[in-house]
């Protein structure tokens, strides 16, 4: 059965059609002088012609220059021309042709005439292209345009349209404050993210941030954007990544049921309206989506979205809009693409897209047919597909590393998951991966059997990634499946031998020094310079169990009586006034 781009309903009345939304559209070939009008526009953007004469101004077309038909046109015009300035596009309203300016400059221009008529005419109807992609507007437009655009929808379309207009004012927005997370201005640009931020939406991919808290710093992925502040700056929202949606705690007051947690983790959509209390107490109508890069539950008032009455070309139903503002899921027969091929789908609010979004059947399945450069089987592919694990050998990295793994489909994101142990494989019996080559050295079956019983087994003649040789104990951590390395069988459980850096925030330390601090001695280092320029004096003390140098203001190896506490004190005065008698030494040179 054929398939319709438009649906088979009842005769609609006729309805008188608006004039100020008529337009003629006109195509100039500048070189020759040679004005056509447009007679047909196919939903693809193809078109057709008639001479620009009053014998075939009947079969001038009339259209909506703001509809997605013209707007194909005109990219599709574009699109195929070598030299576009070689042709222009004009348009102009139907009553507009009786005007004695614009008579004049087409009968001008029918005689091969470059006059001022023409000229005129031009400047005032003459669509001039931007780039190649992006339509623009003539002058007669350009106001007009501008009144639509206050008057439609705010929110972002899932059927294509985008918003021209920025959602914040980029001078309000402290950069000086944002390095703190390691982004300026520069980087989110580069990375074609800035834009997607002013105009109100997350970034489309998650960027790494880095925090600094003094005691600690935090080091994440995130998606990113910017957020209103009580204030009035513009602040920035940071969307972390979570292990899996929190569905089991309530949400603005709605407690989730099954067939909600079941929609949302399939579909990214919970598939229905739900009452949310907001801040003032008050419950607002809601859509609730799941982020899919960051597992975070997305919320959008209900009165927010925009239906549209027609999407790829395919007209709606009224029954099609009232299911999806109730949040359900519509199949949808016979939409055409940008590339203008046809295509099926479902189309559904996704909250966290604020707009209309396409599910594809196979959007929950695995299809690629290989990972990490192994061709997978059809059962791989499947046993993917039903949720179970399935074991890859000789996979290689971005690095050029081969690996072997588990590989299990996240329930989420639908994203490969790698493991050294079988997810699959029952409590207190897990199943782990032992390589056959272990740092260049082959392992035997029997040793293999040592390392999964827990056991460790000696090696020998290993070579690390350095190139150096090197022997050690190795044993499989039972629930993870990764191996540590040890000097002694039984020294797994201690951290790996802390080694003595040779200098201290860029001050040299002398043999005795690190022979001191070796011996789990504290020293006094002078002379490091810190972030404010000014030079200090710290002791300084190995912590063996951290794998760290800490510093101390005081000697830890003394009694705090006060004439020990003053050393640190002196010292730093002293230096003080050895780098205030420089710079003014510099000063009088």
């Amino acid at each position: 059965m054929a398939k319709k781009s438009v649906r088979d309903e009842p005769p609609k009345p006729q309805v008188a059609e608006n004039e100020q939304m008529s337009d003629i559209v006109f195509i100039l070939d500048k070189m020759e002088l040679l004005l056509q009008a447009v007679s047909k526009i196919e939903k693809d953007g193809k078109y057709s012609t008639v001479p620009a004469d009053k014998e075939h101004q009947n079969s001038f077309l009339k259209i909506d220059r703001y509809a997605n038909m013209f707007e194909n046109f005109v990219k599709n015009f574009w699109s195929q021309l070598k030299d576009p300035t070689h042709f222009g596009l004009i348009t102009i309203k139907e009553e507009t042709l009786e005007d004695p300016k614009v008579k004049q400059a087409i009968e001008d221009l029918a005689a091969g005439k470059q006059t001022k008529a023409v000229d005129d005419f031009l400047k005032k109807y003459e669509i001039v292209p931007r780039n190649r992609e992006n339509q623009s507007i003539n002058h007669q437009n350009q106001e007009e345009m501008a009144k639509k655009n206050e008057t439609q929808q705010q929110a972002a379309q899932g059927d294509g349209m985008q918003q021209t207009k920025y959602r914040y004012n980029e001078s309000m927005i402290n950069w000086e404050e944002l390095k703190n997370f390691g982004l300026s201005r520069e980087y989110l640009q580069e990375r074609g993210l800035l834009e997607q931020m002013l105009k109100g939406y997350k970034t489309n991919q998650t960027v790494p941030i880095s925090m600094n808290f003094g005691s600690a710093v935090l080091r994440t992925d995130a998606r990113l954007s910017f957020q209103q502040s009580v204030g009035g700056p513009i602040v920035l929202g940071i969307h972390g990544i979570r292990q899996k949606p929190e569905l089991d705690r309530p949400y603005f007051g709605h407690i989730f049921s099954d067939e909600d947690k079941k929609n949302l983790l399939e579909t990214g959509n919970m598939g229905r309206v739900v009452e949310l209390k907001n801040r003032n107490g008050e419950y607002v109508p809601s859509f609730i989506s799941i982020d899919k890069l960051t597992n975070e539950v997305v919320a959008m008032k209900a009165e927010n979205v925009f239906i549209p009455k027609e999407i790829k070309g395919v007209e709606l139903t009224q029954q099609e809009q009232n299911d999806l503002r109730e949040g359900k899921k519509v199949f949808i027969e016979g939409m055409i693409s940008n590339n203008g091929k046809e295509f099926d789908a479902h189309i559904q609010v996704n909250a966290e897209r604020r707009g209309i979004e396409y599910i594809f059947e196979n959007d929950k399945l695995f299809n690629r047919q290989s990972l990490g450069g192994v061709e997978l089987t059809q059962k791989q592919v499947e046993d993917l597909n039903a949720g179970k694990a399935i074991f890859v050998e000789g996979m290689e990295r971005k690095d050029g590393e081969i690996f072997s793994s588990y590989v299990k489909l996240d329930e989420a994101t639908g994203r490969p998951s790698y493991t050294r142990y079988n997810p699959d494989s029952p409590e207190g019996a897990r199943e782990i991966y032992i390589p056959n080559e272990i740092n260049g050295v082959k392992i035997t079956a029997e040793e293999q059997n040592e390392l999964r019983a827990g056991r460790p087994i000696f090696l020998n003649d290993m070579v690390n990634r350095k190139g150096e040789e090197f022997s050690s104990f190795i044993k499989a951590d039972l629930e993870t499946g990764r191996l540590s390395y040890s000097r002694t069988p039984d020294g797994f459980e201690q951290r790996a031998e802390f080694k003595i850096p040779a200098k201290v925030w860029d001050v040299e330390l002398n043999r005795k020094q690190r022979a001191d601090l070796q011996n789990g001695k504290a020293v006094l280092v002078e002379g490091i310079k810190g972030y404010d320029g000014k030079t200090i004096s710290q002791y300084v003390k190995a912590n063996f169990n951290q794998g760290r140098l800490d510093f101390y203001n005081e000697n830890p190896d003394r009694k705090r009586d006060a004439s020990q506490r003053n050393v640190v004190a002196n010292a730093q005065k002293q230096g003080q006034e050895q780098s205030s008698r420089k710079s003014k030494g510099a000063s009088i040179a």
